[in-house]
């Protein structure tokens, strides 16, 4: 019998970006999309920014009213803010919308960094070939998936569950550890004989291995494309401007859509704390 190999890919500027996340966790309450986007304006871009000043550039709304329905078992929040965002009484509508975390990027980053916003009919196969894909372009990147995570695996599978999956391609995960909408990065992917797995950096230590999880990408699609939802998710991806162009070739092989998803949550304009609309 052959031995069973399994290949373990790490994205260009994953060791960097998990350096980060492992000393920021836990993101600061309604703000994990712009925790990754902190992340890689500091990854990529060498920029000295919070948590606050990305939700500030983004026009974040966070809950009037705490929710713990919105946190990971096991998980208290934070919310040593520095500075004042605007707050909304519905918790199920505050966070950071796709619309926000790009005007983030522009605005922080200036021109030397861009974010490709991808959307469209997510499945298992182009969700595995712009991971992989993305891996072979070998540009730096911040890759941020923003899911209904009742679709995904709990991010705790037993190990047996892992080998199987990836020796077979048959295994079932855990149950989903919570049911909110949520922006997870990803560091790269595990390659085996009978599936693949997309390996997940989290917002919260208390999910996986701290924060480190991995995920089918079929569960990935389903969770991207929401079909019980009325809000929609999508993939951002953040790298230099200057290599755009393969990551935007790569999209349009896969038939995903270039355009800014609407996640459900609106942006408010700080100066008149009405909802903008793009």
């Amino acid at each position: 019998m052959p031995v069973a190999q399994f290949t373990v890919n790490l994205l260009p500027g994953a060791t960097e970006l998990l350096a980060q996340q492992q000393s920021e966790m836990p993101q600061k309450n309604d703000l994990c999309g712009a925790f990754w986007v902190t992340l890689g304006l500091r990854t990529l871009g060498g920029l000295s920014v919070a948590q606050d000043d990305v939700g500030h550039e983004a026009w974040t709304v966070l809950s009037a009213v705490p929710d713990p329905t919105s946190l990971p078992p096991g998980e208290s929040g934070r919310t040593d803010y520095v500075r004042s965002l605007p707050r909304i009484d519905d918790p199920a509508i505050s966070g950071t919308s796709a619309h926000g975390l790009v005007r983030a990027v522009e605005e922080l980053a200036g021109d030397s960094l861009t974010t490709l916003a991808l959307s469209g009919t997510w499945t298992a196969a182009n969700v595995g070939l712009l991971i992989s894909g993305l891996g072979a372009i070998d540009v730096p990147c911040i890759v941020t998936i923003n899911s209904a995570t009742k679709h995904l695996w709990g991010a705790s599978p037993r190990p047996t569950v892992v080998l199987n999956h990836l020796l077979t391609g048959e295994a079932d995960g855990p149950p989903p550890d919570w049911d909110v909408g949520h922006f997870i990065g990803v560091l790269g992917w595990i390659d085996g004989p009978g599936g693949m797995l997309i390996i997940c950096a989290d917002t919260y230590p208390g999910l996986g291995w701290r924060g480190i999880h991995v995920q089918r990408p079929a569960d990935i699609a389903v969770s991207l494309n929401r079909p019980d939802w009325q809000s929609d998710g999508g993939i951002l991806i953040m790298l230099p401007r200057a290599s755009a162009h393969e990551a935007k070739e790569l999209a349009k092989t896969l038939g995903l859509t270039e355009g800014i998803w609407d996640n459900g949550t609106p942006m408010v304009d700080p100066t008149t704390l009405e909802p903008w609309q793009p």
